[in-house]
């Protein structure tokens, strides 16, 4: 690696062959682009500068009043609930010019993504704290709100710093530009005390030439500055990674809890069927055959061929009953052809009649493709059971948004409703939330009273 990195480096000998040099002018090229850009981008560039100054007095008018009013009623134990509300206050219009600032550095070009609030796909909320209380102690306890704040309360000093260098600036170009055609007319005016300054006094060629070469440089001094508000901006406002991180190991670890508990429960319940269902078949399957084995010892063929008969019935509903068990743990079909195949094999043999729409799924994982599985077999069921319904649609989607990809499975019935996750009989519906949140996922009921009933699970994709 050392060697090939040295010989990358070393320069070309002499000899070295002319199609192995630099072809002229192709140095220049990036230069080229890069003013280009640097040009495309001046006009917001000086918007941005041009009107930072009043958004920042605003900024700093704002949060500095309020955290004067918090800090002189926080000294009263009584009134501690109205310094609270002011707290709250106060991080939520830090917020808000944390906002209006992203979109001002937008205009240059700049892009610096907001945190995701608490609640959306990437960030949702543990299952234990989504209370309003709750909601307003993630917020004093949310670092990126404290380094908005941060940023509203000082940015009023780098704003007054460019804003003035900015308007001197394009006001003394624009002067030695334009000052042969106005300027004996405003000195007259003014009799005698107009003074701009660098361009009074100078001849009119040099009036030019000065106002030519500040508007000339004005174009780097815009992008400079604005690279300096933006850097700033990425070191305050736009430092959300330790928040990120601490929400994403908070969804992790529910994610770990959930994933235990469903298969935990998948367990328990496996256990329960077998025990129940197909070991009590097999026991009596071994009585029946003991009892045979004893009539045909003793010579009786027409009690033998009734309990072979009875044998065999027991035998048949043992293997049925271990077929549809197969069926709860994973169909060979899912693994063989994939989820659409899967799902339609389940909507053949739905007690209510199912249609399924599917678009180009592409690759999935295993466990997305598992959880959709069962996100699809439970709803069909619940919906045979329950709601009374006549039919029911799968739809099964790929789509693409901000915060990624997802898998979405959507099944509708029309049946009554009234499904609640929440109630003694949710028990399904919980154990799919469960599923769907083991793999990042997210599950939505909607079944309001009269129907029509709506299971939709979002599932990540890489």
């Amino acid at each position: 690696m050392t060697n090939s990195t040295s010989a990358a480096t070393a320069p070309l000998p002499a000899s070295a062959p002319a199609a192995s040099r630099p072809a002229s002018g192709q140095g220049s090229r990036p230069a080229a682009a890069t003013l280009a850009s640097w040009l495309r981008r001046t006009p917001g560039d000086l918007l941005y500068l041009l009107t930072g100054l009043p958004v920042a007095v605003a900024s700093m008018v704002v949060l500095w009043s309020l955290a004067s009013f918090v800090t002189s009623v926080a000294g009263t134990v009584v009134l501690l609930p109205v310094a609270l509300l002011g707290l709250l206050a106060l991080l939520a219009c830090a917020r808000g010019f944390a906002h209006v600032e992203r979109f001002r550095l937008a205009w240059t070009g700049e892009r610096i993504p907001a945190p995701a609030p608490a609640g959306s796909p990437l960030t949702p909320p543990a299952p234990e704290r989504t209370g309003r209380w709750w909601r307003w102690w993630d917020w004093l306890r949310d670092g990126q709100l404290w380094l908005d704040l941060l940023h509203g309360a000082i940015a009023v000093f780098l704003a007054l710093f460019t804003w003035s260098l900015t308007v001197a600036w394009l006001a003394t170009g624009l002067a030695g530009v334009t000052y042969w055609a106005w300027g004996e007319r405003a000195e007259a005016a003014a009799g005698g005390q107009l003074e701009v300054a660098g361009i009074t006094g100078l001849p009119v060629v040099w009036q030019v030439v000065v106002g030519v070469g500040l508007l000339l440089t004005l174009v780097p001094l815009a992008r400079g500055l604005s690279y300096v508000h933006a850097a700033v901006a990425r070191g305050t406002i736009g430092n959300s990674s330790v928040r990120a991180l601490a929400q994403r190991v908070e969804v992790l670890t529910a994610s770990r809890a959930a994933a235990s508990d469903a298969e935990a429960a998948a367990l328990r319940s496996l256990e329960r069927d077998l025990h129940d269902g197909p070991q009590q078949r097999l026991v009596r399957l071994e009585m029946d055959l003991a009892a045979t084995q004893r009539r045909l010892a003793a010579g009786d063929a027409e009690a033998t061929a009734a309990a072979l008969a009875e044998a065999r019935g027991q035998a048949q509903e043992a293997l049925a009953e271990l077929r549809a068990l197969s069926r709860g743990i994973a169909p060979p079909v899912l693994a063989d052809r994939g989820l659409v195949a899967a799902v339609e094999s389940l909507a053949s043999r739905s007690a209510v009649p199912a249609t399924v729409r599917a678009g180009a799924l592409g690759p999935l994982p295993g466990g997305v493709e598992r959880a959709a599985y069962f996100v699809v077999a439970e709803a069909l069921t619940n919906a045979a059971k329950h709601s009374g319904a006549r039919a029911a649609v799968v739809d099964l989607a790929v789509r693409a948004e901000a915060e990624g990809r997802w898998l979405v499975v959507r099944v509708e019935d029309d049946g009554t409703g009234g499904a609640d996750p929440a109630s003694p009989t949710g028990t399904g519906l919980r154990g799919l939330a469960a599923r769907a949140q083991a793999v990042d996922g997210a599950l939505v009921v909607a079944s309001p009273a009269g129907g029509p009933t709506v299971v939709e699970a979002r599932l990540p994709l890489p």
